[in-house]
C-alpha cells in the first residue's frame, strides 16, 4: 500500500472531456452489488441529445464502454456489476457487443422512444446484454427488454412511487429488479424497502446509526493507542509492548507481514522484527485500516471501508505531484478517515478526538478547509455525480479531467484488490 503515481493510463484509457463519476449500488443489507459509472449528468436539456452534439456524447460513452471492456478493470471488480449510463444513440456502437455480458449493465435514460430504439433494445436483450431503464413512466415497450428499472425517489410522492412500482412489476414476462436512486437518508431507504425495491443507490448508509452500538470497543481503543505511539515515532520496543497486550492484534500483524503481498522470502515470527521491517509509516497506514476492521465487519461496515479505501487511494494519487513529500501522508489518512463517524456511529469530532492527528487533517475532515480540503471535496463530488463541484475542486488543485479520471479508475481497481 505504498503511495506512487500512476505512470500510464489503464490500457490506454484516456481523453474523456468530462469527469468520471461513481456511485455504489447496494443490496438491501448494504452490501456492494456493483457501481454505476457516468461521464455527465443527465438532464432534460442534456446537449448530447441535441442535433449536432451526438459525436461528443458518443466519444464520451465509448470511453466508458472501453473502460468496462478493460481486462484489469474486470478482474478487479470480480463478480460486481458495472452500470454504464450512456446515451440511446450509443446503443449502436460495436463496443456494446464486446462488453462482458455477465458483469456490465447498460443504463439508459432516453428522452424519446423511437421504433429504432425499441428494435435495438430487443436485439441486445435477445443477445444477452443486460439493460437498465431510468424512470420508464409506464413505458412497457422498453421495460419489457430491461433486467433492471431505476426510479428516482426524488421525482415521486410516496403514493406515486408506489403506483410506479406496481406498474413496473405488473407487466407480462420476467419482472425487472427495481433500483431506488437518490436514496440519501435512512428514512428513504426504509420506505423503499417496504415498496419492494431490492437495490439502492445513494449515501444513506454513510449516516451514523443512532440506534447502533458504538464500534469503538477495547480493540479499537488499543489501535488508537498504537496509532498515537507510531505517529509520535515511539521506540519500537515501546510499540511492541502495546502490541503484546492484544494477542489477536499481534497475530494479525504477523499474518500481514508474512502475506504474499509483502513478498518476504522468509517467515517473520517476532513482533519486534515485524515492526522494524515495516517502519513507522507503513505500520501507521496498516493500523488505520485496522481501526475499521477490528472485529467482524457487517455488510454496511464493509461497504463503508471499501468506499473509504477508494477515497484514500484517489486523493493520494491526485496529490502525489501537487503536495510536498512531508504533506502527502495526510492525504491517505484524510481519505480513509472520512467515513470514520459513520463506521463508529459517533460524531466526527468525537471519532477523531483520541487520534492526535495533524491539524491539517482534522481541518479537512471536520471543516473541509486547509491544504487537503480540495482533494476530499473532489472525491465526494465524484461520488455524487456533481460535475460543477468536481470541476471547481479539480481547478483549485490544477488537475485536468484526464488525470482525475485515470486516478479514479485506478483507485477503484486498487481498492477492490485489498482484502477486507
Amino acid at each position: 500500500m505504498t503511495a506512487s503515481p500512476i505512470a500510464a493510463p489503464v490500457n490506454g484509457i484516456a481523453g474523456l472531456q468530462r469527469f468520471l463519476t461513481r456511485q455504489p449500488i447496494l443490496s438491501s443489507d448494504h452490501g456492494v452489488v456493483g457501481y454505476e459509472l457516468k461521464r455527465r449528468e443527465q438532464t432534460e436539456s442534456d446537449p448530447g441529445f441535441l442535433p449536432g452534439a451526438g459525436s461528443q456524447q458518443q466519444a464520451e460513452d465509448e470511453w466508458l464502454l472501453s473502460s468496462a471492456i478493460d481486462l484489469a478493470f474486470q478482474r478487479a471488480l470480480g463478480n460486481k456489476l458495472t452500470f454504464l449510463g450512456i446515451g440511446a444513440e450509443t446503443l449502436h456502437s460495436p463496443l456494446i457487443e464486446q462488453l462482458p455480458k455477465d458483469k456490465v449493465v447498460v443504463a439508459l435514460h432516453p428522452e424519446r422512444v423511437t421504433p429504432a430504439l425499441i428494435a435495438r433494445m430487443e436485439k441486445l436483450a435477445h443477445d444477452g446484454v443486460q439493460l437498465a431503464l431510468d424512470d420508464p413512466a409506464g413505458n412497457q415497450e422498453l421495460t419489457a427488454y430491461c433486467r433492471y428499472v431505476r426510479l428516482d425517489t426524488t421525482r415521486y410522492e410516496a403514493m406515486a412511487l408506489a403506483a410506479e412500482v406496481v406498474h413496473c412489476l405488473g407487466g407480462p414476462g420476467r419482472k425487472p429488479h427495481l433500483i431506488a436512486t437518490q436514496v440519501d437518508t435512512p428514512e428513504v431507504h426504509a420506505a423503499c424497502r417496504k415498496l419492494s425495491f431490492n437495490l439502492f443507490q445513494g449515501y444513506y448508509y454513510t449516516f451514523p446509526q443512532d440506534a447502533a452500538a458504538n464500534r469503538l470497543d477495547s480493540s479499537g481503543m488499543r489501535v488508537m493507542e498504537l496509532l498515537n505511539l507510531v505517529k509520535n515515532k515511539a521506540e519500537f520496543s515501546e510499540i511492541e509492548k502495546s502490541f503484546k497486550l492484544d494477542p489477536a492484534l499481534s497475530y494479525r500483524l504477523l499474518r500481514y507481514i508474512n502475506s504474499p503481498a509483502i513478498g518476504l522470502r522468509r517467515t517473520i515470527e517476532s513482533i519486534g522484527h515485524a515492526l522494524i521491517l515495516l517502519g513507522h509509516d507503513q505500520i501507521y497506514r496498516w493500523l488505520t485500516l485496522l481501526l475499521f476492521t477490528g472485529g467482524k465487519l457487517d455488510p454496511r461496515s464493509q461497504t463503508l471501508l471499501r468506499n473509504a479505501l477508494v477515497r484514500a487511494r484517489f486523493v493520494e494519487i491526485l496529490g502525489h505531484e501537487k503536495l510536498k513529500p512531508g504533506e502527502r501522508d495526510g492525504l491517505f489518512i484524510v481519505g480513509i478517515f472520512s467515513l470514520l463517524d459513520a463506521l463508529l456511529n459517533i460524531p466526527m469530532t468525537q471519532a477523531l478526538a483520541g487520534l492526535n492527528l495533524p491539524q491539517a487533517v482534522v481541518d479537512a475532515l471536520t471543516r473541509r478547509s486547509g491544504i487537503y480540503a480540495p482533494y476530499i471535496k473532489l472525491a465526494l463530488a465524484c461520488e455524487h455525480f456533481d460535475q460543477a463541484a468536481i470541476a471547481a475542486s479539480a481547478g483549485e488543485i490544477g488537475l485536468d479531467p484526464d488525470k482525475v479520471n485515470l486516478a479514479h479508475v485506478s483507485a477503484l481497481i486498487w481498492s477492490e484488490d485489498i482484502d477486507i
